[in-house]
């Protein structure tokens, strides 16, 4: 697979001085077989921002990593923004002691020391339910049937679960809308998301 059509299983949030620990992490998942997006992974010839949003909407699990002397920035606070407006899943790993103060924002989120990385991968593992090939093509027939675009159906709560129970009641699976829409953007991202024939239809 070349670096142009990397797909991102979990996306790793983290401070200015805390690159040398996510790439570690990153290097930690990647070697439990899943493919993780950091600062480092951006290529020269992309930009930022919309590498950034990519890997966010088509990840499964979102990681924020958190040390005494490195606490969220700016930019990982917009990072977490667009994860909890995508429904992501928000883990919190924790590089300091337990008495560690976290940060308002990530209170709410579960939060794991380093050395429980692995309770953090297999928590991502179970969210990660596997759509087959004959879901895949279900979806993709549901999609065209249904004719809003994916960035629309980002937009829209409504239309978005209007098409997973669409998709739910022919496949006999029980996937949110999130989750399908995730798939969505990976089948995008491997053009293989169907063509909308006809202008896709208004929304609420």
């Amino acid at each position: 697979m070349t670096t142009a059509t990397l797909i991102y299983d979990v996306f790793i949030s983290h401070g200015l001085h805390d690159k040398e620990l996510a790439a570690d992490v990153a290097n930690r998942l990647q070697a439990a077989g899943l493919t993780p997006f950091h600062d480092a992974s951006i290529r020269e010839d992309e930009e930022v921002s919309q590498a950034i949003w990519d890997a966010i909407a088509e990840c499964h699990a979102f990681i924020v990593i958190v040390s005494p002397n490195s606490m969220p920035d700016a930019m990982t606070m917009v990072e977490l923004g667009a994860a909890a407006a995508w429904n992501k899943p928000i883990l919190v790993l924790r590089n300091g002691p337990a008495s560690m103060q976290l940060p308002d924002a990530l209170r709410g989120y579960r939060a794991f020391p380093l050395s429980r990385l692995d309770e953090v991968l297999g928590q991502i593992r179970r969210g990660m339910e596997p759509i087959s090939d004959d879901d895949r093509q279900v979806l993709a027939e549901t999609y065209r049937e249904f004719n809003v675009s994916a960035d629309q159906l980002s937009q829209s709560p409504r239309s978005l679960q209007q098409l997973a129970e669409k998709f739910n009641t022919r496949s006999q699976k029980h996937l949110s809308g999130d989750r399908l829409l995730s798939e969505l953007l990976r089948m995008r991202k491997h053009a293989k998301l169907p063509r909308l024939t006809r202008p896709s239809r208004k929304i609420s």
